[in-house]
């Protein structure tokens, strides 16, 4: 317990060794990401936009969205279905490591999924007049039939590597970063259930860090 203790407190005083000043910056990433659905992994898009309200601590929110067509029905009548999902969550994250070229993370997100099954064998179509222009807009998309939702809690680790400074004074750069960590989805749903949206999830794509002041 001792020796634990004192590696606690070394890594502790380490943090301010690697610390650099990062408060009050805001961090925009944009990243792909393979997202757990029915048991396999489907490429969907991830964006999220975090504050530093220190140096190590930052706050904000993620959303997460894929789409996949199926040859069956989920248990309603038709041969051919369209699932859309999208998950929603707050981020809370914490830089054990925290360099000017690079960042090592822990974090945790709660939040919420929904998934949306709609029949593509019935397609819906809506017009908007566009008063100004004079403009007609027709959007055609398949019949929703049914949709699903679930809270969501993923613990992860995050890390962004710099690659470039975007001025002189180095108030914003461009980094590569990485995400993975573990979705845990609860709840019952009517086509679907929680462990279908159970699994590791994987993300790689670019954030842009500067300072608010």
């Amino acid at each position: 317990m001792k020796k634990l203790l004192l590696l606690l407190l070394a890594t502790l005083s380490l943090q301010n060794v690697w610390a650099q000043s990062q408060q009050h910056d805001l961090a925009f990433n944009l990243s792909g990401a393979m997202l757990p659905i029915f048991k396999d992994y489907r490429l969907g898009a991830e964006t999220s936009l975090r504050y530093y309200i220190n140096n190590q601590a930052s706050v904000g929110a993620k959303a997460q969205y894929t789409f996949n067509n199926y040859s069956h029905g989920f248990g309603f009548d038709t041969p051919r279905t369209l699932i859309h999902y999208l998950n929603i969550s707050a981020v809370l994250q914490y830089d054990i490591i925290n360099e000017s070229d690079f960042q090592l993370g822990v974090g945790v997100s709660p939040g919420f999924s929904l998934a949306t099954l709609r029949d593509k064998t019935q397609i819906r179509s809506k017009e908007y007049y566009d008063e100004e222009t004079g403009l007609t807009t027709v959007i055609s998309r398949p019949l929703r039939i049914n949709r699903d939702a679930y809270f969501t809690l993923t613990p992860n680790i995050d890390f962004s590597y710099k690659i470039a400074n975007f001025d002189a004074e180095q108030t914003a750069a461009l980094f590569l970063t990485g995400n993975i960590g573990y979705q845990i989805s609860a709840g019952s749903g009517d086509f679907t259930k929680g462990n279908d949206f159970r699994n590791y999830t994987v993300s790689l794509g670019f954030t842009i860090k500067g300072t608010t002041l």
